[in-house]
């Protein structure tokens, strides 16, 4: 898991995770590179 590499509580990670596609919302990268994931993922 990514949390047990960055040495990090999933709770946290996910908490971390959620904050970026807030802040990041309106990026052009940030669109870009999530429009490269799968429709049903997660976050």
């Amino acid at each position: 898991m990514v949390s047990n590499v960055l040495e990090v509580d999933p709770g946290d990670l996910l908490k971390q995770v959620k904050a970026f596609k807030k802040k990041y919302a309106e990026d052009s990268d940030y669109k870009k590179l999530r429009a490269a994931l799968p429709k049903d993922w997660p976050l």
